[in-house]
């Protein structure tokens, strides 16, 4: 009956299509596959899904490093459209979420518009056509497309950060950033640095100590952490799941529900001073030595950094194959690693766990708008777009987790769903007359004047995090709740937007968007 009603409200969508617009994806992540979904609900259905990698699964493909795992209750870490009734655990692991993702491209009829091993290097608009022109890159070969619309989904965490430490290229052994795991490298019996302590650290760390000889963890600041209720579920509980589809949509609202009422970015919510004690707690229970408890105890407000989860990185350190670090590291040479007082840790493999270059969208992307205005120019070191969707000057670009739109508290796939809604519906409007649509200047202006006098009262401006850009702007969270972004984004605000007839095809007037 659901497959039915879907059908038939595609149908109805495209027979209201004028136009039948060619769009192209860019990731096939998490994003990628909501917004192809999203297009394909609204009656769009000539899409190109252009990935990179060999499969879908975006971030959950690339990063194979041991531990890796979802840090939101796997109910919530998944499509509301795709609710996966046989997840073994409460927070499910990377070979899982893989598995996940391509179950729902099975499921969705996706793998037809999927175009792989293929990298987006420029996407320049052409006003003579209303269309993006787009260079590939396939095996080395250059390719070209030419689309009505883009949809940029290549996510928050694409490009590893690399730390600027003076010898690391001198160093003997395997270098592998978390990101770029090398699982042909053997860790049994050996000695492991591990530059940072974010959250791929706080999974690897643990699984890292069951096997090498040593494990040295170099933190330049500890991260707040609280308990993870990390378990695999019972046959019963999976009996039910798979016997009762509504056992399954009742978890994830209890789960969304919890999440919800927890997200607190406010310096002065009461509910952060209360999850600030339960971390304190946390701490002094799990680690026993008070020197250790020490250095984990950050020196920075509860919140003002990403909080992680996870009982086993405490207990990790404490092992006796397991070294804390907490001097800044001021060399590595071709045998290890030496800290500023000179004390040098001799090791064989390095694993870094810095993160990713989370302010720099679209990296290795040229995307050229009206007038040849360089996406990358207009924003300078600091991104910024309208709901995080649009750029004026940038007709039907849009993008999926673009600034601003990391959640403080619930699940990205949330928002990642919210903003798919809103990209089809302003695809659909090209579909319907054609030309081009994109926010007005004074819209986008107004919203982020309003977004950087929010994020001012939030708690990440008590600290230096990877939320914030070089020029110090919080460039990736969203200051509200998830409910809010999604409340947003629902429908165009007719108002906020421009949309131009295509040349020849009418007035060839640019008009505010009217109510209909």
């Amino acid at each position: 009956m659901r497959r039915r009603r879907y059908l038939a409200g595609r149908l109805r969508a495209a027979v209201a299509h004028r136009h039948r617009p060619k769009v192209a994806i860019i990731g096939a992540g998490f994003g990628g596959m909501a917004a192809a979904v999203a297009l394909r609900r609204s009656g769009i259905d000539d899409l190109v899904l252009i990935e990179a990698d060999d499969g879908v699964g975006g971030t959950w493909r690339r990063n194979t490093y041991p531990g890796a795992a979802c840090d939101i209750q796997s109910h919530l870490y998944s499509f509301s459209f795709a609710q996966n009734r046989s997840w073994s655990r409460t927070y499910a692991r990377q070979p899982e979420i893989l598995a996940y993702l391509e179950s729902v491209a099975d499921a969705m009829d996706l793998r037809r518009h999927l175009v792989l091993g293929t990298r987006l290097r420029e996407a320049r608009w052409n006003p003579a056509t209303t269309k993006w022109d787009l260079v590939l890159d396939r095996a080395g070969l250059a390719t070209s497309m030419s689309v009505d619309a883009v949809v940029s989904a290549v996510g928050l965490f694409g490009a590893p950060k690399l730390p600027d430490i003076p010898g690391l290229a001198d160093f003997g052994g395997p270098i592998m950033h978390t990101a770029q795991w090398d699982s042909s490298v053997p860790v049994q019996g050996r000695r492991v640095a591990v530059i940072g302590t974010g959250a791929s650290a706080v999974q690897v760390v643990p699984e890292l100590a069951k096997v090498a000889g040593s494990v040295t963890v170099f933190q330049r600041t500890p991260p707040w952490m609280v308990p993870k209720d990390d378990r695999a579920y019972s046959a019963a509980e999976l009996a039910r799941f798979r016997r009762n589809p509504l056992a399954v949509r009742q978890s994830r609202w209890r789960i969304w529900k919890l999440q919800h009422d927890f997200t607190a970015n406010r310096g002065d919510d009461p509910t952060a001073a209360a999850r600030s004690k339960v971390a304190t707690d946390f701490l002094e229970r799990t680690v026993a030595d008070e020197e250790l408890r020490r250095a984990l105890t950050p020196e920075y407000p509860f919140r003002c950094k990403r909080v992680l989860l996870g009982d086993d990185y405490y207990r990790a350190l404490q092992r006796d194959n397991v070294q804390l670090v907490t001097e800044p590291v001021a060399t590595i040479s071709s045998g290890g690693v030496t800290t500023i007082s000179g004390a040098a840790v001799d090791a064989d493999i390095i694993v870094l766990a810095t993160g990713f270059a989370t302010s720099d969208y679209l990296a290795g992307i040229d995307v050229i708008g009206a007038g040849g205005r360089r996406l990358h120019d207009v924003w300078g070191v600091a991104p910024s777009a309208y709901l995080g969707a649009a750029v004026s000057g940038f007709p039907n670009f849009f993008m999926l987790y673009g600034p601003n739109t990391n959640q403080g508290g619930n699940s990205i796939v949330y928002i990642l769903e919210a903003g798919a809604r809103l990209v089809a519906d302003a695809v659909s409007r090209i579909a319907r007359r054609g030309g081009s649509i994109e926010v007005r200047p004074e819209a986008e202006e107004r919203y982020n004047e309003q977004l950087s006098a929010e994020l001012e009262k939030t708690i990440w401006t008590r600290c230096d995090s990877y939320y914030r850009s070089p020029s110090g702007r919080i460039v990736t969270q969203w200051p509200h709740t998830e409910l809010d972004y999604a409340r947003r984004t629902r429908r165009l605000r007719r108002r906020d937007w421009i949309r131009r007839d295509q040349p020849g095809g009418g007035a060839g007037l640019a008009a505010a968007m009217r109510p209909s």
